[in-house]
Order: structure tokens, then sequence, then C-alpha cells
């Protein structure tokens, strides 16, 4: 393997077609470029002539913003930024040869990459993120070199990315800047996935949910389970951009079998998942941001995929004081990771928002001399309580009326 050989991701293939491509990618040349994982790729390719190419474009364009894909298309001149390299079908071993030339030229220095900081959540020069085990010993982090740690931060940039976007911080006393904020759960899969569920607790057996290549998922309530038939790159382009009348909601028969290569999984995590993917680190529209936010249930963390600053949120939100806005500033942490955990929260019902009841009017009785004033003082209404702590104690004593 070379210095130049180029770790190369695929998404949508099924395995037919991965076959067919790893033969055609060993004609290109020797060294030229091998298959990795998506995290760890420097480079993507996406046929975007599919039903979900748009869809895997899209959506992998806004976890690895700044990664060079190469597109096949029969319909070139689409190319939506400067880091998409077209490659008008059918594809042939000199054009596909030329668009690894010109994404090495995309890629940024070796020598500076380091000074570079992380270009994306899929970076993983110096390690892999598969060598982190789930669970690391307080002394094994408090003797960590400077690659460990190195390595540490670069598995929660890239979790981070996953699970919470990067949308960057709105001012929240812009009304403008507001609207960048919120999503609406019912225009994604998120939303269409919550409807199903819903309607198969009604029926009393699975619903499914189709897209342009047939079943996608089944839903089964009865007894908490999800099967999906779909890659994890490919459902989570799915949920990342509004569905678009593209998916169908329909009755699984009892006697259907489950589909070819379906992949049960427990169905909070799935639609957890699907809230923080649809988010992306905003709220769900009509979330206020000023009343404060009860954890009504402990999420259980230890199943579902954890977001930043999870735990410290939760514990926050234990107490039920603090409202999204506090919230934020109370963490000093990045606004979409209070949201998007609000979000997949809210999703599965473990918080709600405490809306405080108007103070009620209470008749103040008639004072006398300073015993009645000192009985008074318990029932004195919310204006006076607040222009007693601005003006002081009078010399009396007493708090200004």
């Amino acid at each position: 393997m070379t210095a130049t050989t180029l770790r190369l991701c695929h998404s949508g293939m099924d395995n037919r077609a991965l076959y067919a491509f790893e033969i055609f990618l060993s004609r290109v040349g020797p060294g030229a470029c091998r298959i990795a994982e998506e995290d760890a790729a420097d480079v993507a390719f996406i046929d975007v002539d599919n039903d979900l190419g748009p869809y895997l474009l899209a959506g992998h364009r806004m976890l690895y913003p700044h990664r060079p894909l190469i597109v096949t298309t029969q319909a070139p001149g689409q190319r939506p930024d400067p880091l998409t390299v077209e490659i008008t079908k059918p594809v042939g071993l000199a054009a596909f040869s030329a668009a690894l030339e010109k994404v090495r030229s995309l890629l940024p220095p070796a020598d500076t990459a380091t000074t570079l900081g992380l270009p994306d959540a899929g970076d993983e020069r110096g390690g892999t993120v598969d060598s982190i085990p789930d669970e690391i010993a307080l002394d094994t982090l408090s003797g960590a070199g400077p690659d460990e740690v190195a390595l540490l931060r670069r598995f929660e940039a890239r979790m981070a990315t996953l699970h919470v976007g990067s949308l960057p911080d709105a001012d929240l006393d812009n009304p403008a800047a507001l609207a960048g904020i919120y999503y609406d759960p019912a225009s994604f899969l998120q939303g269409l996935v919550a409807r199903a569920i819903t309607h198969a607790r009604e029926i009393g057996r699975p619903v499914r949910i189709d897209d342009a290549r047939g079943t996608a998922l089944i839903l089964d309530p009865r007894n908490g389970q999800a099967w999906t038939t779909r890659s994890p790159n490919a459902l989570r382009a799915l949920a990342q951009l509004p569905t678009r009348g593209t998916l169908a909601m329909a009755r699984q028969e009892a006697d259907t079998p489950l589909p070819e290569g379906a992949v049960a999984r427990p169905l909070d995590g799935l639609e957890w998942e699907l809230a923080l993917w649809a988010s992306r680190g905003r709220l769900p529209r009509g979330t206020g941001l000023e009343h404060p936010i009860r954890l009504k249930s402990w999420p259980n963390l230890t199943r579902l995929a954890v977001p930043p600053e999870a735990m410290r949120i939760a514990g926050l939100w234990s107490r039920g004081e603090l409202s999204l806005r506090e919230t934020v500033a109370s963490l000093g942490a990045p606004q979409r990771y209070v949201f998007a955990f609000y979000s997949a929260c809210a999703a599965l019902g473990h918080v709600e928002q405490v809306v405080a009841p108007a103070p009620a009017a209470t008749p103040r009785s008639p004072a006398a001399g300073n015993a009645g004033v000192q009985a008074a003082l318990p029932t004195r209404g919310l204006f006076k309580r607040v222009f007693g702590k601005l003006l002081g104690t009078r010399p009396d004593k007493l708090a200004p009326d």
C-alpha cells in the first residue's frame, strides 16, 4: 500500500453491487484506493441515480462537510459543491482514476493535517476509533499520553457530529435567528414512525414503512421491536431529510414473512436515533425556550446513542428548574448539544415543559402599625417582591411598599 492510497467508503450498495465494485477497484491500479468504513474514509463514493441517491448525497455532506465525494450520474452538471467530483456513466477506468487524482488534490497535505484541526468527524489520522473500548478505567485516563488524549477527543468529535450535527449557536434574542433552531418532526421519518407506531397499537398488529425500493422498516410495538432492511448509512440519510411523500405506511399482514436481510433492533432505540438525526441540534417546532424542563424519567443511556453532555443535561433537568435557555448558559456547551438531547427525550416522552401558573392576586388586609405590615409581607404580589429586591431595605428594616 503506497502513501497515496485513498480510503474510500461507499453508500447505498447492496452485497452484489459491492462485489462488482471491488472487482472494478482492483483494476484501477495497485495502491490507488481501498474500501474503508464511513467514519475512517478520505473520500465517499455515491451513485446519485438510484432512489436513495439524493438522500445519501445530502446526508453524507451534512455529516462530513469537508470530505471529497465521488458521484456517478447519467446527467452530469449538477455538482452541488467544489468538493464533489462527478463521473458520467458508464464509468470507465480512466475516468475513475482521474477522479481519484482530483480527490488527492482536494485533500489537505499530510504534514499540515494536525495543525488544521479536525476537518470533519471522519478524520482519524493517528488511530481508529474502533480501538477505543466502550469503557475506559480512570487510572488509564489519568496516565494517558498525548496520542491517547487526542484519540479520545477525535472520538468525541466524531460522535458529536453523528448525533447532534454541526449547527452553530444562534442568537436566542434575535427573532430572525430563532427560525433556524426549529424543525417539524412530522415532516421527517421520525414523525412517520411515530404515526405508524400509534396506528400499530390501534390495530394490534405490526405496521411497515415502504420506500421506493420496498419495505424499509417493520414496527411492532407489541414486543417493542423494529426490523430494518436498510443499511445504517441509508437509514440515517432517510432520517435526516424531509420525506416529501417518498415513504408510505402500510399494515403488515400476520402471515407475511420478514424481508430477507431484515435486522431486528429495539423500537425505542430506533425512535431515539431518528429524533437525533432529524433534529441535528434543533428543537421540535412549538418548544418554548423559557419554560423549565422536567425530566419525567431517565432515558436508558446504556442502550441508547449518547449525545455529548447527556448526563449533565439530564441531571440539571431532574430538578425541574431550568429552561432550555438557562440550561445552555449553565453548561456553557453548544446549543445543539442541549437541543438534540431534548428532541430525543421528547420523542420517547422522557421530558415535559413546566408552564408556571400566573400569580394569583391576593387582597391585602388593612395595616395596623408595624404588626399589620409584618403580617402582610408574606402575601405581597410579584411586582412588590421584585421592587423590594431592587430598592433594598428601608431604614425601618421593612421591605419597601
